[in-house]
């Protein structure tokens, strides 16, 4: 059975995405503090659901993540553009 090797740098990645959506949420939990004038305990006293958002978040960017990382990978590579000109040859004939 073959072992299945994260590498470091995928890891890190996806760390620094996860950190950003928790920065993401507290700014905006800060917004929110600021607008609605409560205490400036919430900052860290609703730390569960900072986290949970964060998660969610993250969890909600997978996706949109995905459709990105293989758009720039057929931009890159020109495969996608060779075969939709193939198709495009083999309609008309």
């Amino acid at each position: 059975m073959k072992d299945i090797v994260i590498k470091g740098k995928h890891v890190r990645r996806e760390l620094i995405v996860f950190v950003i959506c928790i920065v993401i949420v507290s700014v905006v939990n800060a917004f929110a503090i600021s607008k609605y004038g409560t205490s400036w305990s919430e900052l860290y006293s609703v730390w569960y659901a900072v986290l949970f958002v964060a998660v969610l978040l993250y969890v909600v960017l997978i996706p949109f993540r995905y459709i990105g990382c293989r758009l720039v990978r057929c931009i890159k590579n020109k495969r996608c553009k060779s075969k939709a000109v193939g198709q495009v040859k083999e309609q008309k004939d």
